[in-house]
């Protein structure tokens, strides 16, 4: 059969648009990016006047504009919605894929996928269309996100010398099962209620007079601040942990990474991951 270029054209320029948007996911899986370019699309499509919404259809790959004007009713009025958290529920609206959760982030990679492909010239007239807060989502690079903006940063650490009494005091204020060991500002260790019982308690040691340094667990596993969230994620499944300790380039401790954060900020399917792996720890 001979081979028609121009589907063969659209077919892998379809294919990259589609890896953009995967790799901006951080996991590869093509129906959900599909789903993301798919909700996003339309929810511009909905906001643009007429004519720019069609002069953008005619921006796009031959297969991705069907999917751009699939449902399409031109003689509808514009929808003049002016914030985001408005645009983000027309996007939520159409996601039916169990990964894609998070409008905002799905409407920042698609946007991004935008300007890395749209002319210039079709990118700067679908931004004067649009209102100040849904520009903005054009600005920012939605594929790498630094550990240091969803982790938390007032992280309590413990000194060597703590006795375990106070180090578990401190756990139970903080209603939490672990503690950083810091010494000049330094990770040196971890120690958690299982540590306190386990290595003190069970072998008659008194936890008034044992110290922290003396029960703590070594060889602590830990992030940088500025790594990639997806980076830190994958530490976590490998490690099977809940938390992992953040670091500056200096070694100073910085903040902790939860699987909360995780939840909240990155993909579903990859927090899923985290959970089952820490799940199949050994206790």
């Amino acid at each position: 059969m001979r081979k028609v270029p121009v589907l063969d054209s659209t077919i892998q320029k379809t294919h990259e648009w589609l890896k953009d948007i995967t790799d901006g996911l951080g996991f590869p899986n093509q129906a959900a990016a599909f789903a993301a370019l798919r909700a996003t699309l339309h929810a511009l499509r909905h906001r643009l006047p007429l004519e720019q919404a069609a002069q953008l259809g005619a921006q796009l790959p031959m297969l991705i504009r069907g999917l751009y004007y699939e449902g399409w009713d031109p003689t509808r009025e514009p929808n003049r919605i002016r914030h985001q958290h408005e645009f983000f529920d027309l996007v939520r609206a159409e996601l039916k894929e169990r990964e894609l959760r998070d409008p905002r982030r799905i409407t920042r990679i698609v946007f991004a996928v935008l300007a890395k492909h749209l002319s210039p010239g079709e990118k700067e007239k679908v931004l004067l269309t649009l209102p100040e807060e849904l520009r903005e989502l054009w600005v920012s690079d939605p594929k790498k996100m630094a550990v240091n903006d969803i982790m938390a940063k007032n992280v309590t650490w413990v000194a060597p010398d703590l006795s375990l009494q106070d180090a578990a005091k401190k756990m139970r204020e903080l209603d939490i099962g672990c503690l950083p060991v810091s010494k000049d500002n330094r990770l040196i260790g971890m120690i958690t209620d299982r540590d306190i019982a386990c290595r003190a308690v069970a072998d008659g040691g008194d936890p008034v007079k044992t110290m922290t340094a003396e029960a703590m667990s070594q060889g602590v596993t830990y992030c940088f601040e500025d790594q990639d969230v997806i980076e830190a994620a994958d530490l976590m499944k490998q490690n099977q942990i809940r938390r992992l300790l953040v670091l500056n380039r200096q070694n100073q401790m910085v903040g902790m990474l939860s699987l909360g954060d995780l939840g909240l900020h990155a993909p579903h399917e990859l927090t899923g991951e985290v959970v089952e792996a820490a799940a199949r720890r050994p206790a």
